[in-house]
């Protein structure tokens, strides 16, 4: 079967999200098909960090999270920019030490130190309450490969 034949297939069915029931985003792209995709717009953002939490193991895989108040928004793909709260705090969710996100965590994350971010955005609507974001603030989160990446101190993660 071909990727065009699943992903047309899967663009018709982007009118009812298979979690949620609903479409987050206005169009489908390739990386809808991979498991850990919520179906969300893809953000690229400069952020800067204000609270960190432990690490912690989620089904598996460990996630360092923490919450950015979000600076800059440098792109937004499948959704409009306002979706984007810039005056809320945004909860960040980065899977690691697994094959499906990044190979390490990453080092030294600080409260106060600059961030940027690309991955799927979560808006408020659409957030769920977890341990760590109780808030229900939006997310970023699928911040590795296929879709995302993370720049802190001037370290590229994928």
């Amino acid at each position: 079967m071909s990727s065009q034949y699943l992903l047309n297939r899967h663009h018709n069915n982007l009118l009812k999200h298979p979690h949620f029931g609903h479409t987050i985003t206005n169009d489908s792209y390739g990386h809808q098909l991979h498991p850990l995709s919520l179906h969300a717009p893809v953000v690229h953002v400069k952020a800067t960090i204000v609270k960190v939490y432990p690490d912690r193991e989620r089904r598996g895989a460990m996630h360092q999270h923490f919450d950015v108040k979000i600076n800059e928004l440098i792109s937004i793909k499948g959704a409009d920019a306002s979706l984007v709260d810039k005056n809320s705090d945004t909860f960040v969710a980065i899977r690691y030490g697994d094959n499906l996100g990044l190979a390490e965590p990453i080092t030294g994350i600080t409260e106060g130190q600059e961030i940027e971010l690309q991955g799927e955005y979560i808006d408020h609507n659409h957030a769920y309450p977890t341990e760590d974001n109780r808030d229900k603030y939006p997310v970023i989160h699928f911040t590795h490969k296929p879709v995302g990446f993370v720049i802190y101190q001037g370290k590229e993660y994928h």
